[in-house]
């Protein structure tokens, strides 16, 4: 996979140039966005601060991305994902995901499960954490 290029205040920035970071301060609280320019003419992204900051995509705009591209993200719609955000697939504000099944995520020797096993798999950027689903 190449290397994500940006384009910041019109100079071309390759994703892991030390100087991006220069780049994104200066962007950061302007109204100035820089573009990520996997495909001709670019897709505005936004600059996020973290422990540093970091150029994030726009919301619904994943699938504008090249797909070789690491903001590239497939329509819910035609991935099949659409079907699926709700029920079984729960985004919280805070970024965390849910996934809900009607089945246990583990089996224990002897027990076959059932549907009051259900449980859902909560899991955030840093970890994942088992919890009872809430259905």
């Amino acid at each position: 996979m190449d290397t994500q290029r940006f384009s910041v205040k019109g100079r071309v920035i390759s994703g892991d140039d030390p100087l991006l970071q220069d780049a994104l301060v200066q962007v950061h609280e302007s109204s100035e966005r820089p573009r990520c320019l996997c495909v001709p003419g670019g897709i505005e992204m936004y600059v996020a601060r973290h422990r540093y900051f970091v150029v994030k995509r726009m919301p619904e705009t994943g699938s504008r991305h090249r797909p070789s591209c690491t903001s590239y993200e497939p329509d819910p719609a035609s991935s099949g994902l659409g079907e699926l955000v709700g029920d079984v697939v729960r985004e919280s504000p805070a970024g965390e995901v849910e996934l809900c099944v009607d089945f246990p995520w583990m089996r224990t020797q002897g027990h076959g499960g059932s549907r009051s096993d259900a449980a859902c798999l909560a899991m955030s950027r840093r970890h994942a954490v088992a919890s009872a689903c809430m259905a």
